[in-house]
């Protein structure tokens, strides 16, 4: 009964409250009101200050990692900071030399492994060769950190280095000539 009445009085009444509308600038005179400041879009509409500096401090901090990671990966690529550690710690100016050095001497051993097939004695001659040239440079690096004058050492080091890619270069070029040798047809024989 009571709901009936209600409702016939909501029904009978209805245009005088349709005349009440709020203004357009009631919310954000409510807002002032309470302190809120207008929120850029990229932070939401709905967020307590404390998501608001913490979004920042994300932002931030997604940003300085990638500049650390680029970094990084520059510093790698210049310096090959992965690949010779010590020697980035001892001489920066030196480790990118090194690891040039380091990555051709990987090429020519490359290389000269094609002779292994083909005449398995030559590779051990000339293998045995690099590897004594190896040992020193290995034993001048475990040297390194216990020298006072690291820039002579390290120096010793680069010379060691250039020593070997030279005798690679003589040891392919040996190689090379065999080759031709081998190709060659037999002149004599006419």
């Amino acid at each position: 009964m009571m709901k009936d009445r209600l409702e016939r009085f909501v029904r009978d009444n209805r245009e005088d409250f349709d005349v009440f509308e709020p203004r357009a600038d009631l919310w954000k005179n409510l807002e002032k009101e309470l302190g809120h400041k207008e929120r850029p879009l990229w932070l939401g509409v709905n967020r307590p200050a404390w998501m608001e500096r913490r979004a920042i401090w994300q932002l931030a901090a997604s940003i300085a990692l990638m500049i650390g990671l680029g970094g990084f990966w520059y510093f790698n690529q210049q310096y090959g900071v992965t690949e010779q550690p010590e020697m980035v710690a001892f001489s920066p100016t030196y480790a990118r030399t090194v690891q040039q050095y380091t990555r051709l001497i990987e090429d020519k051993r490359g290389e000269l492994k094609t002779v292994l097939e083909s005449n398995p004695a030559l590779y051990q001659q000339f293998a045995a060769d690099l590897d004594r040239l190896e040992k020193t440079y290995q034993n001048l690096k475990q040297e390194l950190p216990k020298t006072p004058n690291q820039e002579i050492l390290i120096q010793a080091m680069v010379d060691n280095l250039k020593t070997q890619i030279d005798l690679l270069n003589q040891q392919l070029m040996i190689i090379q000539r065999i080759k031709q040798q081998n190709h060659e047809p037999n002149h004599s024989a006419v």
